[in-house]
């Protein structure tokens, strides 16, 4: 009877190393295709080299940074060496784990594991941690440049400049900031991608010194600054409340062309226009129409009934009328 009942715990045992054996082999084949990406394999593999084949696989690349650019869930780094070009594509909770973005800047040498993914059929790599980028030499420093002593010489370059907001506006892809300092005065571009990166975008207007770094170029004749990402922008001084006038809508005529005014109103009508929406205000003195364009109209959120706040200037028209215009998205707010 012993022997007997012997028997089947001695299968169960057999069943149970058996069960343990194939799980461990599970384990290791996980493992194995994880630890290229951790620690295993860290041979550096031309860019150039990096083809369809390659997708699905982790491997090594090193590369200076030359581009980057943030999108929804992260950032995305344009990276090249001698043989070509890759994507390195962070999302934000790798972002918190890798090199700070004051670090991560164009210039910067970097080592990059990760998995090989293909989009619009360019190569991008994916890293599983923030950790798996490793910042092997730092950007060059840039120079500091008092606004004044940047001319067309230094259109292609990199540079440093700081400044107090003296005026902002928009155009259809982003923003535009006129910097000045006791030197003279130059405008600094915000891409839209750049604008929705900045952590206080509110920190961003008239009154702020910002310390600002980017390539200089030129549009419409004019030189202006612009930062890649808001990783180059930094607020040195956030700006003092607006010193701006209250208008009543009844006082507010065309002889208030270019003036900057500041209102109070209920939203009673909204309606779009080829470039964005005009938004109708009352108040107790009368109506009055507010315009944004399409850069920041997508980024307020307008309904009627609200009670809003905002600073705009005045634009008065022959065949349009009198009009407020806003110029960044943080210029309306709600009333409590």
């Amino acid at each position: 009877m012993l022997a007997f009942r012997g028997r089947p715990e001695r299968r169960a045992a057999v069943d149970a190393k058996r069960a343990c054996a194939v799980c461990l082999a599970g384990a290791l084949v996980v493992l194995a295709e994880w630890l290229p990406a951790h620690a295993a394999e860290k041979i550096v593999t031309p860019i150039g080299n990096i083809t369809a084949e390659y997708k699905g696989k982790f491997v090594t690349v090193q590369g200076v940074i030359e581009s980057e650019r943030r999108f929804k869930s992260g950032m995305r780094y344009g990276i090249s060496d001698d043989t070509g070009k890759i994507t390195l594509v962070l999302f934000d909770r790798e972002l918190k784990q890798a090199p700070g973005p004051d670090r991560l800047i164009e210039g910067a040498r970097v080592n990059v594991t990760g998995k090989v993914d293909f989009f619009n059929k360019a190569a991008q790599i994916v890293p599983v941690r923030g950790t798996d980028v490793v910042i092997v030499q730092p950007a060059p420093p840039v120079a500091s440049l008092a606004i004044g002593a940047i001319s067309a010489d230094n259109v292609g370059q990199m540079v440093a400049v700081q400044g107090v907001v003296i005026e902002a506006s928009n155009f259809s892809a982003g923003f535009k900031l006129r910097l000045g300092d006791e030197t003279g005065q130059i405008a600094v571009t915000l891409f839209e991608n750049v604008f929705d990166a900045l952590a206080k975008p509110e920190q961003i207007n008239v009154g702020a010194t910002l310390s600002v770094t980017g390539e200089v170029n030129t549009f419409g004749g004019n030189l202006e600054i612009t930062p890649s990402s808001a990783s180059r922008i930094r607020v040195v001084a956030a700006p003092p409340p607006r010193d701006v006038r209250h208008y009543l809508f009844c006082n507010i005529s065309g002889n208030d062309h270019n003036a900057i005014v500041r209102v109070i109103g209920e939203v009673a009508n909204i309606r779009p226009f080829d470039r964005g929406i005009e938004v109708l205000l009352k108040d107790e003195t009368g109506a009055q129409y507010l315009r944004l364009y399409q850069v920041v109209a997508k980024r307020v959120n307008l309904n009627v009934g609200d009670e809003i706040e905002a600073i705009g200037r005045v634009r008065a028209s022959r065949t349009r009328g009198i009009a407020i215009e806003v110029a960044l998205p943080t210029d309306v707010q709600a009333k409590q």
